[in-house]
């Protein structure tokens, strides 16, 4: 057994016991790790509050090969994220976010992963009102590009052609992007025009424009896609986030 020190996110807790908790980390160093905090809940300060969910840190672990469940020695937190929290729909996008890393990640580290997380976390917290749509919907979609299912955007995904600017297509889920209009007739996904093909691409990248039309539209599509690519059943977080949206709303 090893006493190990590591950047870490909280992805999710839950209680155990009268006095403890256990916690489901992101770190750079050792990927996901889930840890007994004993007595934590039977603290004050640090012990209770600075382990609350999409927080980072350094955690330290007793850290033992092949077991499931480690024991936390310490956590020490450098950002609280207490703003995800206040906001339902900002809450909802990061808790799809940790669905689909808890959902797909092996027990390995991957620091481009990590990065992805923070930085999804850090928008959704941070972007206006108005861009929390977007944030929520680019999050999910920058950590199924890390994880090597970013969808094909640029050609078209059955005959190779490269998209004019103004081409319109289809969303071709089995094959992984879009089918250009003469290969969309073989296609049943949704319409995908020039506007929705470059804010999803913006999406995937982790650009967040001001304000994204079609928002549950766009949301139906990244479902679609993960239930294809990436996951076997659907996230009950994005079925939350759905609810949350506003209403589509049409370019001027």
């Amino acid at each position: 057994m090893a006493l190990v020190s590591t950047v870490a996110v909280v992805l999710r807790s839950h209680d155990y016991g009268d006095t403890s908790r256990i916690l489901r980390f992101y770190t750079r160093g050792h990927g996901l790790v889930s840890a007994m905090a004993k007595g934590v809940r039977g603290r004050s300060g640090r012990g209770t509050t600075a382990i609350g969910t999409f927080a980072t840190g350094v955690v330290t672990l007793y850290l033992k090969n092949h077991r499931d469940l480690q024991t936390m020695k310490d956590f020490s937190c450098t950002r609280l994220r207490e703003g995800l929290a206040k906001d339902v729909l900002r809450f909802a996008g990061a808790s799809a976010l940790a669905e689909l890393v808890l959902a797909h990640v092996a027990q390995e580290a991957h620091p481009e992963l990590f990065d992805a997380i923070e930085s999804g976390l850090d928008t959704l917290e941070s972007v206006d009102r108005i861009q929390g749509p977007a944030a929520a919907l680019s999050g999910v979609w920058q950590i199924t590009r890390v994880l090597g299912f970013e969808p094909q955007l640029e050609i078209c995904v059955r005959c190779g052609i490269v998209f004019t600017e103004d081409e319109v297509g289809r969303f071709d889920f089995p094959a992984g992007g879009l089918a250009c209009f003469e290969c969309s007739q073989y296609v049943a996904g949704p319409l995908i025009g020039p506007l929705a093909r470059f804010q999803v691409a913006q999406l995937v990248q982790g650009q967040i424009d001001k304000e994204i039309n079609h928002p549950k539209k766009h949301l139906a599509v990244l479902s679609e896609f993960l239930s294809y690519h990436v996951l076997s059943k659907p996230m009950k977080s994005l079925g939350f986030m759905e609810a949350l949206l506003p209403e589509d709303v049409n370019p001027k």
